[in-house]
Order: C-alpha cells, then sequence, then structure tokens
C-alpha cells in the first residue's frame, strides 16, 4: 500500500478548491456526530446524523440502475461499553433522487480513517494538478470525474443495496491526472508495511497505486456485487483512468516550476 506524505513539486498559487474541499468533508464529518432528529425503531440509543445520511444520501447502487424501488433505511447503531454488538435498526429518512447521491455520496465518509487517507490523497496530488487549471474547472474535473466513477461502480454492482460513500473515485482521478501531468516529481512515500518513507517518481507512487487498484478490481469482479471487503474498488480504477484520460481537456498548463526542476533530467535520460 503506498502513502503519499507531500511532494517536492510547489504550487504557483493557493490551491483554493482543494483547500475547500477538504475543509467541506471534514465538516459534513464532524456533523455527522450531532443526534439524528428522527426516532430509530427498536433501539433506545440515539442515533447519530451520519448515520441516517449513510442511507440518505450514499449511492445505493439498486436505487441508481433502477432494479429496486427507494429502499428502507436500516442504520447500524453501536451499544457502546454496555452493549458492545452493533445492531441494525430501522429509522425514517427522506428519499431523493438516486441520481443526486452521486454527488452527497462524495462527502460522506464510513469513518475516520476512511477520511483521513482519502483527503491526505486529495492534499498531496490535488494542490498541484489543481494550479493546471483553472479553480472552477478543478471543481468540475473533480466532481464530473467522482460522479462517472459512482456510475461505474453501480455497472457492475447493479443488485447492490448497501449505499457507497466516499470520495475515492473522485480523488482516484486527481491521482490519475497528476501521474498524466508531473511524473518526475518526487513523492515522500511510506510503502506498508515498511514504517520508513522514502523519496520515489510520482509515476512509481500513482502508477503503482493505479496498479493496484486494477488487480484488486479485477479479483472484486469475481465476488458479489464487486465488492472485496466492502471497498468499491471499481470506482478506486475507473475514477483513475478517467483522470488519466481526460485530464488533457481540463488542463490548461502545467506547473512551471516542473519544467525548471525536472525538465533538464529528460535531456540527461
Amino acid at each position: 500500500m503506498f502513502l503519499p506524505l507531500k511532494d517536492a513539486l510547489p504550487t504557483g498559487r493557493v490551491p483554493i478548491v482543494t483547500i475547500a474541499l477538504i475543509l467541506v468533508n471534514v465538516l459534513v464529518f464532524a456533523l455527522g456526530y450531532l443526534p439524528a432528529d428522527r426516532q430509530a425503531q427498536g433501539s433506545t440509543r440515539q442515533i447519530s446524523q451520519h448515520d441516517v445520511w449513510l442511507v440518505e444520501y450514499g449511492t445505493i447502487p439498486c436505487e441508481v440502475s433502477g432494479r429496486c424501488a427507494n429502499q428502507d433505511a436500516v442504520v447500524v447503531v453501536d451499544g457502546g461499553l454496555l452493549d458492545p454488538q452493533p445492531r441494525q435498526v430501522s429509522a425514517q429518512v427522506d428519499q431523493h433522487a438516486p441520481a443526486l447521491t452521486l454527488i452527497t455520496s462524495m462527502f460522506l465518509h464510513g469513518g475516520f480513517l476512511h477520511l483521513a487517507f482519502n483527503l491526505l490523497f486529495l492534499w498531496v496530488f490535488g494542490n498541484n494538478v489543481e494550479d493546471a487549471m483553472h479553480p472552477l474547472g478543478f471543481l468540475g474535473f473533480y466532481l464530473l470525474a467522482g460522479m462517472a466513477a459512482g456510475v461505474a461502480q453501480v455497472l457492475v454492482a447493479a443488485s447492490a443495496v448497501a449505499p457507497t460513500v466516499g470520495a475515492s473515485g473522485a480523488i482516484a482521478a486527481v491521482i490519475g491526472a497528476y501521474l498524466f501531468l508531473y511524473p518526475r516529481v518526487k513523492v515522500l512515500t511510506i510503502v506498508l508495511p515498511i514504517p520508513f518513507p522514502f523519496w520515489m517518481r510520482a509515476w512509481v507512487v500513482a502508477g503503482g497505486w493505479g496498479l493496484l487498484q486494477f488487480l484488486a478490481t479485477w479479483k472484486s469482479l469475481f465476488a458479489p456485487a464487486a465488492l472485496d471487503g466492502g471497498v468499491a474498488y471499481m470506482a478506486h480504477f475507473a475514477g483513475f483512468a478517467i483522470g488519466l484520460a481526460t485530464i488533457g481537456f481540463f488542463a490548461e498548463r502545467r506547473n512551471p516550476l516542473y519544467l525548471q526542476l525536472y525538465g533538464s533530467e529528460r535531456r540527461q535520460e
């Protein structure tokens, strides 16, 4: 597993959209800890907004594909220290157009580590990808790629009833775009299980990550609902491929420092 910490290419301007996306994701996650204003059936414990949002705003593949009607909301309630076994209970939630959830699901995460890893990748790779285009262009690229990755996951798991959440598909597109734009940049990376960071080329880090998603996707296609351990690998690989293939249409320039820092290396090679 590749875990990038930072890259060696300073941005030419403040990545306002990347920062805004990080802040929105953190804010949504924090607000999810507030108690929900609806009663859960079959439990005396209060459920959180996050519990409800997962089924209200997460992408449920069978709804998007039209293979099922709006699903009854089922949330998992953790009983806490006195009752450590989580259990499923029903809760009343509002229903939304399934297509809308392809956007809203990008701002929900299953847990803190899910959020932290996604935002780390977004910060390391997103700032320079944003620097290659107009900020609004980057926002459009991010959202459109994330939606397309969600559709790809729906296509291979059309009957799945479990909500799919997370910004991974959009961030995968950012990683693919970075590979296209800045393949020779050095990235400080931890390659788990080795606990020490190494400076590695972006083509190794981003390309290696994309290869791992391809292999995991290939494996997951033989599992029910195209999922492996609850991870939507098809969304990861599709997002990566979309970013790699389309960034040439979105990008207006490369960071000028890239040619200054790494252009001479190409001539030497």
